[in-house]
């Protein structure tokens, strides 16, 4: 039994695991394959601060040197989470990177090399990066826009930095764009001066050729909660790149949807490019931003924002276009209507309790009070819950109170109506309410319920929001007689068109918020005027005024602003285009 125990002893001891020290040597006299093997089973333990530590790095780089390069990256960002403040950290992403461009995701690698300069204080460290990233820029693995996200996140050393400024400006050169190439060939040798006479030399071959192909600049949030809708921005763009004339380039810039990222964005390209029209921002805030600064400084260049719905951010200047129709114009239309068409004086509003629709209501109200009318009641409610009772009451309690106030004050006794339409407007709680609920479904579900709480109202007034395929259906019968507001009615041919298109380019369908389909209008409106006059670009714009889109007529007024609404009816259970000028009804 001691011979069996002495035995078993022996043989573990014999076939113990090699220690780090052992695996070590292996790897420093080049054996990867044999250290490989037993570092595997060393970092399949417990991980802890110390040899474990070291081992993990030393598999990762033998990794690499075998070709596991799968095995490489797990175990790097595995380590990076595990030891966030490891003396090995910059060691490890500098792997990484390798990691990265070896899988042809070159520009992951020169990022991750780029932030390893900024931080790391071992010199070591420092000189690889440094090596490997001026390998990348050397052998050209980067794009320009590649080039310039590097250069704008900040490149520390200042020779890769300049042979960076370099590479981009042979790149600009090579588009034509000779004067974002000067740009970058004059910063190249403002930064390291050992490039000055490259840089010089390829200046001197752009002499007499001006500024090159123009440039169309996209504003546009690729980064952060709005990157979505950026993307569906950028391919309603790009479905239209090949039939721009003039030679002109499309240059996509993130914005990340903030005002000043925008702004800072646009003054850097029209320094650096011959920028000649620019699309976006994506949202209000940062179009306002752009529009203030570019209405000032460069009256010259249209700036076309497909989709902020702000108001007022056309009329800053004459160079500045909105494809989208303001929310204040669409609850301004719909108010002028009922004043005009259908002789309503008196109104309540109910509106949902957030941005939109506090916008709205006050437009409404401003609408219907500057014509002379009045406003009975307001009543605000969150939307998606599942009665409103309590809300309906309010109401209808508003309303019970003025008319008894009005009783009480009339001195006439009033004859009983002989005309059956008078007593039905008596009878009524209100002669119309608005209510600008934000989608369809809602809209349906807020008409059903008037009847349901026994609101009696004669015309339900809405907006965009109203318009789909869920109103109808969720609103049935109670729906007739309402009427809303919509901007954009789609044009079944051109949104048929646009829409097979775009899913042939991008297999997926256009977005129902209509960001595709109003950018590629916005870039189509830009090339409609590339017509060799000698004219402004924003002054072409407005001669023309009107452009069929993808989603029905877009009609400019002197200051930019899209002034094409729709007014929709409900009749018979269909859906009924009005005549904003009280006309009979369109078939």
């Amino acid at each position: 039994m001691r011979f069996i125990i002495f035995l078993s002893v022996f043989v573990s001891l014999a076939f113990a695991a090699p220690t780090y020290n052992e695996l070590a040597k292996k790897i420093q006299a080049g054996d990867f394959a044999g250290a490989n093997s037993g570092l595997e089973t060393f970092v399949k333990g417990r991980w802890k601060v110390g040899e474990q530590e070291k081992a993990v790095v030393l598999y990762i780089e033998s990794c690499i040197r075998l070709g596991k390069l799968k095995e490489a990256h797990n175990y790097s960002d595995m380590f990076l989470d595990f030891f966030p403040k490891s003396q090995y950290r910059a060691r490890v992403e500098i792997a990484m990177a390798v990691v990265q461009i070896l899988n042809k995701d070159s520009y992951s690698g020169a990022e991750t090399l780029r932030r390893v300069l900024t931080y790391t204080k071992n010199p070591a460290a420092a000189a690889r990066a440094r090596e490997l990233l001026h390998k990348v820029l050397s052998i050209n693995l980067l794009s320009a826009n590649e080039l310039q996200n590097l250069l704008e996140k900040g490149i520390a050393d200042r020779q890769i930095r300049g042979l960076a400024q370099l590479n981009l400006g042979q790149k600009m050169q090579k588009e034509n764009r000779y004067k974002a190439a000067n740009y970058w060939y004059y910063e190249a040798k403002k930064t390291d001066t050992t490039l000055m006479e490259t840089a010089d030399r390829l200046k001197s071959t752009l002499e007499g050729k001006g500024a090159g192909n123009p440039v169309i600049l996209v504003l546009v949030p690729l980064s952060g909660v709005n990157s979505e809708l950026g993307n569906y921005m950028v391919q309603g763009v790009m479905l239209y790149a090949d039939s721009l004339t003039n030679k002109a380039i499309i240059r996509i810039v993130d914005d990340r949807a903030e005002p000043s990222t925008a702004l800072r964005k646009v003054k850097q390209a029209l320094v650096q490019d011959s920028v000649i029209a620019v699309i976006g921002p994506l949202l209000s805030a940062s179009a306002a931003t752009v529009a203030a600064w570019m209405s000032e400084r460069t009256p010259h260049i249209p700036l076309i924002t497909p989709t902020a719905t702000e108001d007022g951010i056309a009329r800053m200047g004459k160079n500045i276009f909105q494809l989208n129709v303001s929310t204040a114009k669409l609850a301004s239309s719909i108010a002028e209507y009922a004043m005009n068409c259908l002789q309503i004086n008196e109104f309540a509003i109910m509106s949902p309790n957030n941005d939109y629709g506090v916008l709205m209501a006050n437009e409404f109200q401003r609408t219907v009070e500057r014509k002379g009318g009045v406003i009975l009641a307001i009543q605000s409610y969150a939307e998606g819950m599942p009665d409103y009772q309590s809300e309906f009451k309010l109401l209808i309690d508003r309303k019970m109170v003025i008319d008894k106030r009005r009783s009480a004050l009339s001195k006439e006794v009033k004859p009983p109506p002989t005309n059956p339409r008078a007593k039905e407007e008596e009878d009524l709680n209100y002669p119309a309410v608005f209510i600008p609920s934000t989608n369809s479904k809602d809209a349906g579900l807020m008409v059903a319920q008037t009847l349901f709480n026994k609101l009696k109202v004669g015309h339900l007034l809405g907006s965009s929001g109203w318009y789909g395929k869920e109103f109808l259906l969720n609103a049935k019968k109670q729906a007739e007689n309402s009427v809303f507001s919509v901007a954009l009615v789609s044009n079944d041919e051109n949104k048929k068109s646009f829409s097979e298109g775009f899913k042939r380019r991008w297999q997926r369908e256009p977005d129902e918020s209509k960001i595709a389909g109003l950018s590629y209008d916005a870039i189509r409106i830009i090339n409609s005027v590339l017509n060799g006059e000698t004219d402004p670009l924003p002054t072409r714009i407005l001669r023309k005024k009107e452009y069929n889109g993808v989603y029905g007529k877009i009609k400019f007024t002197d200051y930019g602003t899209n002034e094409s609404v729709n007014i929709i009816a409900v009749e018979q259970g269909k859906l009924v285009e009005k005549s904003p000028s009280c006309e009979e009804a369109k078939p």
